[in-house]
């Protein structure tokens, strides 16, 4: 059956049809000479997170990067083809599983966020293979859950010799579940400024240019349909204005740019050629946020007026944006607790009153200024310390860190 599923997910295209069996723990690569380092990072999100270890520790180690996620395995291809060796992660199965241990052999295991697998976990217990569970995340509603079984997360993380939270409420959360001490560093996503940085804007984007665009960042289904009779409103309200929205997942973006047209919005997707005549722009193609972040002027972070935890804010905050989210940022509580504190952000519970401010700060320009200018200052800060990690890393490779 489940190979079944891995068939299925070849012919929905969400599978590397010339690389599948790697998720039985079969590979055509041999296992270099030397120690190896194992890196499982579930996603894209989780993979750019992984660069400050890459780059730590490639020079001297063999780095072998899992992912779940075809448009992560395409990232690692593309990025860092010449830093690791990139398979797909074996499917939780003991026999499969046991082929890849058995393979590859990593003397450390580092695993990033909250992906886990009780038999992956149970098999590096066994077989005492050193593992951290790094920038480990809890929702509140993956909290309620575990609770009910508290005794089955604790047994399934015993296996990590350290837990790094991603933030202190995330501390707080797995220390009640696990009785361990659970130590906080800051964000690992935020820890290398390559995932920050400012890029240059494409010379074809003429049309949009700051003092006069909103973009819709991260949004996931129904968002932009929440945010249809705001933004119509908002195109009539505020001249010259023009809305670019970058879904979380781009393959949306037909059916966005459908409901759009049908409600009388002249809306373009990235890919068509004359992409910068609409009053929308739709992303329908994967990374490069940054380029459209330096466009904007506001961005609104998706996932927050849907129960998905939100999206970081440091990325368009040093791109000189200001940041308004909905009221559900459980992901980044700690970053946006910083950002309001600092009234570096908006926070708002109703899209008619992110309305009103959106309209206002388009109207006021001090305003507009003085938010930019107090996001970037928080963005600017270091909010990770690697220091610490470093240190276990080195203690168990035994060797200094690059």
């Amino acid at each position: 059956m489940i190979k079944l599923n891995v068939f299925f997910r070849i012919f929905r295209g969400k599978e590397n049809k010339s690389r599948f069996s790697e998720r039985y723990g079969i590979t055509s690569i041999e296992r270099p000479g030397g120690d190896i380092v194992w890196i499982h990072a579930a996603s894209i999100g989780e993979f750019k997170s992984a660069d400050l270890l890459i780059n730590l520790l490639y020079k001297n180690y063999t780095i072998l990067v899992t992912t779940t996620t075809l448009s992560a395995a395409n990232f690692a291809s593309k990025n860092y083809a010449h830093k690791i060796i990139h398979q797909f992660a074996p499917l939780d199965i003991s026999l499969w599983v046991e082929k890849f241990l058995n393979k590859w052999r990593p003397k450390l295991v580092i695993w990033i966020e909250s992906d886990l697998w009780p038999i992956t976990m149970e098999l590096l217990k066994q077989k005492s293979i050193k593992s951290l569970l790094v920038n480990v995340r809890m929702s509140p509603q993956s909290f309620k859950k575990w609770k009910i079984i508290k005794f089955f997360y604790k047994q399934m993380t015993e296996c990590f010799s350290e837990i790094f939270a991603q933030s202190q409420l995330d501390r707080e959360r797995i220390k009640t579940l696990t009785n361990r001490n659970i130590k906080f560093i800051g964000n690992l996503k935020l820890s290398s400024r390559s995932n920050i940085q400012k890029i240059s804007w494409d010379k074809k984007l003429k049309n949009f240019q700051k003092g006069r665009t909103l973009m819709l960042a991260s949004t996931h289904e129904n968002e932009e349909f929440q945010f249809l009779p705001t933004i119509k409103r908002l195109l009539l309200q505020v001249d010259g204005l023009k809305i670019i929205i970058a879904p979380r997942h781009p393959e949306r973006s037909k059916t966005i740019q459908s409901i759009y047209q049908k409600s009388g919005i002249s809306t373009k997707l990235m890919s068509d050629n004359a992409y910068a005549n609409g009053d929308v722009l739709i992303v329908n193609t994967f990374g490069n946020l940054p380029a459209y972040f330096n466009i904007s002027d506001i961005v609104f972070l998706g996932g927050s007026f849907v129960s998905k935890g939100g999206h970081n804010p440091i990325e368009p905050a040093i791109n000189n944006c200001v940041i308004i989210t909905g009221p559900h940022v459980y992901n980044w509580q700690n970053i946006y607790e910083d950002m309001l504190r600092n009234n570096a952000c908006f926070v708002f519970n109703k899209i008619s009153i992110l309305e009103k401010k959106i309209k206002k700060l388009f109207e006021d320009n001090n305003e507009m200024n003085k938010m930019k200018e107090n996001s970037k200052k928080v963005a600017q800060k270091n909010f990770f310390d690697s220091s610490e990690l470093i240190y276990i890393i080195k203690n168990i490779l035994e060797v200094s860190p690059c």
